[in-house]
């Protein structure tokens, strides 16, 4: 009888135990929601770090001073599977600029296509347009099972109010591709570039002072109409003018970068020591220049022309500061279309066909480069190589952009004619590969008017005449002036510019616009923003010919294991419990 009481009672403390710890574990998980509710982390497993914010970022974020609003539009039930991924991304890297800028960020996704109206949908699409939102049209499942095309917009507005006024910025979050296609990898590119996109925006509306940058003119640079894209591009970090210096000293001194379009005609000698003295004084240069011209509508006309060489005046003073760009041009194979209407040989004209012209180089971007990394393919026109000069050890030369790995180089003068075509291209005609096209060089540069000025030029009260830079600074090289031409087209005898890189042949759009403003931001960048476009996100896809042949083995892996190990824990776990509560009283 005492037996049997004890027994009874020890049962009552075991239950008693269990119910104990069943309220202390439930005490623990809502402690722990409650805790997380209220205090954000992410433990970062990966192994390159891509749910880490980089220094930069985060010193951004804890200083900032007031509140920057952040609305995404890319929201709704029924978006395609990679800008689902890209909203998850986009949700989680808002989470942790949260985390760090804590009172001074809020944000929130907008669905665009909410409203049950479809007039007032297009407005609101229409609005988001005219805002500068890039959208893609999509197929989704409506509810009733069927399919219906609907704008999605991958992007964000940023707004900051400073002195009474409202700044924004709109983020566009995905660039496409040059085909227009949505993969996985295209994704994978748009999620890394997602904290440079959303920190250089925050940057541009909250800084006091914008840097300022001179489009220079008066040496036959692209005209108003014919650089309007990459003027409108720039006008959205910077503030930019057209300059004409007109040999006067002091007419770039209010400037920070210049950058030389697709000049013509020669640089007096004055225009080029102020150009060096604006370098020597910390200024940064991006030249976009030709060093052989080809008039494509010339062609057109004649179906022959020959090349002339550029005499532009700035050889001399390019090679002083360290690259040369040779008086010659590049066949690539791999190149862009363009339309030829061939003849039977019979003067009969067939219809149109498309045709690679291997003047017209389409170049991949370098991903070693934070200033080409993730970028559409580029296309060049009549580009010509570039050979570093020199062993300054106080200069740092990086190529940016190279031609592929079956190109050939053709001396000037060159005949270029559309009887290319003729003939099917011989591939060991074109041994040469990575041949520079454009260079960065940083560092500290000699003046190329050293010991050689004339005496009213050092003797002025507007410039002290320095033979070497006073700081480190940096240009950038492109041998291809027509890298910065967007195409303008002409409707009831209005002009109008395209979009810069729309290839109106191919149909495609090509990364010309977002190179050179990367150049842009890279060389007026003082505060370490361009090293967030260095991060990486490996996309690790199934192993497909792994899974093919060894598909007996991972199926019995998959099923076996987990079925063999739930059968061992679950004997494990009756085996304790008879020997602890089976004995015999």
């Amino acid at each position: 009888m005492v037996r049997q009481t004890k027994k009874i009672m020890k049962k009552k403390q075991v239950k008693t135990q269990n119910i104990i710890q069943l309220v202390l574990l439930l005490a623990v998980v809502i402690l722990i929601n409650l805790i997380s509710h209220f205090v954000y982390h992410r433990f970062d497993l990966t192994e390159e770090k891509r749910y880490t914010l980089t220094p930069s970022t985060k010193n951004f974020l804890t200083e900032m001073t007031d509140v920057i609003y952040i609305k995404v539009y890319l929201e709704g039930k029924n978006l395609p599977g990679g800008f689902r991924r890209l909203q998850k991304a986009t949700k989680e890297l808002m989470d942790e600029f949260k985390v760090n800028a804590g009172a001074n960020l809020e944000f929130e996704f907008i669905n665009p296509s909410e409203s049950p109206d479809g007039i007032t949908r297009n407005e609101v699409y229409q609005q988001l347009a005219m805002d500068g939102h890039i959208y893609f049209n999509v197929q989704v499942e409506d509810r009733d099972g069927g399919t219906s095309t609907i704008p999605v917009f991958p992007s964000a507005m940023v707004s900051f109010r400073a002195h009474g006024q409202q700044l924004d910025r709109p983020v566009n979050l995905f660039q496409g591709s040059s085909t227009g296609q949505v993969n996985d990898a295209i994704i994978n590119r748009a999620v890394e570039n997602l904290e440079y996109e959303f920190v250089s925006a925050m940057r541009v509306v909250t800084r006091e002072m914008v840097p300022s940058v001179a489009m220079l003119q008066g040496h036959g640079e692209l005209d108003e109409l014919e650089s309007l894209s990459l003027f409108n591009a720039l006008s959205m970090f910077y503030r930019v003018e057209r300059v004409n210096m007109n040999m006067q000293l002091n007419s770039l001194a209010d400037f920070d970068a210049i950058l030389v379009a697709d000049p013509d005609s020669s640089f007096p000698e004055r225009d080029k020591f102020i150009i060096d003295q604006f370098i020597m004084h910390g200024g940064k240069a991006l030249w976009c220049v030709d060093a052989v011209k080809v008039q494509m509508n010339e062609l057109a006309d004649s179906n022959e022309i020959m090349s002339r060489s550029n005499a532009i005046n700035i050889g001399d003073m390019l090679f002083d500061y360290g690259v040369k760009i040779n008086s010659s041009l590049i066949q690539d194979l791999q190149c862009a279309f363009i339309p030829v209407y061939p003849d039977d040989g019979a003067g009969v004209t067939l219809e149109q066909q498309m045709v690679p012209f291997f003047y017209l180089p389409l170049i991949t971007p370098r991903q070693d480069n934070p200033i080409t990394r993730n970028l559409n393919m580029l296309k060049m026109d009549f580009v010509s190589p570039i050979d570093t000069i020199g062993d300054n050890p106080n200069i740092r030369k990086t190529v940016l952009l190279n031609s592929s790995n079956r190109s050939r180089i053709l001396r000037q003068p060159v005949r270029v004619a559309l009887d290319v075509f003729s003939e099917k291209p011989d591939v060991s005609r074109f041994p040469m590969e990575n041949l520079p096209v454009a260079v960065l060089l940083e560092g500290k540069f000699p003046s190329f008017y050293q010991n050689r000025l004339p005496e009213q030029w050092v003797n002025n009260e507007l410039y002290e005449v320095l033979d070497e830079s006073k700081v480190a600074t940096k240009m950038i090289v492109i041998s291809d002036g027509d890298i910065a031409r967007n195409f303008v087209s002409y409707q009831n005898g209005q002009a109008q510019a395209n979009r810069l890189g729309w290839d109106r042949y191919m149909g495609q759009m090509f990364g010309n616009k977002d190179f050179l403003l990367n150049c842009m931001n890279y060389l007026l960048d003082d505060e370490g923003v361009m090293g967030v476009r260095s991060r990486e996100v490996q996309l690790r896809l199934m192993q497909y010919e792994e899974i093919t042949d060894h598909r007996l083995k991972w199926q019995l892996i998959n099923v076996i294991i987990p079925v063999a190990l739930a059968m061992f824990f679950g004997i494990l776990y009756t085996w304790r419990r008879r020997k602890k509560y089976g004995r015999k009283i």
